[in-house]
């Protein structure tokens, strides 16, 4: 793991988009939430919105047009000309079907976020879903409004060619991820550091 701390947002940001335009990622899968917002919309600026085919890490199960959808966030700012999404329009079954078979067998790049919780992507602690050997899984959580999830598993997401971990005002998450002391069931996002490629940048 290698952790590049920054000490503005605006700072931030400008190295995350370099970062990510250096790689000359040809796949690339998003997460939704606030944290990643102003670096999709840097991000949207640049050649690489239209070059690249961009993913989605995981969706609440509502209308894309819903105000806590993850696609909405993510075409209000980075606008992809290219992008494959869980299709909530479909049951939970054939959105998760459709979009396994979209899904490339190595994503040059997965962008997450970690919750206070430890949560990644939509793979909450002490869920089924931490363990799912698929592609692709529906998982349920009591901790926020929308219940309903449709995630990219684990196998999927450590099959990436690399990682970056986009941390905002996440000191606890941080330390948590430089010395465990709790097991990935109980935080997940420990996960990734079985990961080679793991960046986490901070601020």
């Amino acid at each position: 793991m290698i952790i590049q701390k920054f000490k503005t947002e605006e700072e931030w940001i400008t190295a995350t988009v370099d970062f990510i335009n250096k790689l000359s990622a040809k796949t690339i899968a998003l997460s939704g939430g606030g944290t990643p917002k102003p670096v999709y919309k840097e991000l949207g600026k640049t050649e690489l919105s239209e070059k690249a085919i961009f993913f989605q890490v995981d969706e609440r199960y509502v209308p894309k047009d819903h105000s806590d959808s993850n696609h909405k966030l993510i075409t209000n700012t980075l606008a992809p000309k290219n992008f494959h999404y869980f299709d909530t329009s479909l049951s939970i079954e054939k959105s998760l079907e459709k979009y396994e078979q979209e899904l490339p067998k190595n994503l040059d790049l997965c962008i997450l976020g970690i919750g206070p919780d430890g949560h990644t992507a939509s793979l909450f602690p002490n869920s089924k879903a931490t363990n799912s050997e698929k592609k692709v899984t529906h998982t349920e959580t009591n901790q926020f409004a929308i219940q309903n999830r449709l995630t990219l598993t684990f196998p999927q997401i450590l099959a990436s060619k690399n990682i970056l971990v986009l941390l905002k005002n996440k000191t606890k998450t941080l330390a948590e991820l430089q010395n465990p002391s709790k097991s990935t069931e109980e935080f997940p996002a420990l996960k990734l550091l079985e990961h080679s490629e793991l960046m986490v940048y901070a601020v």
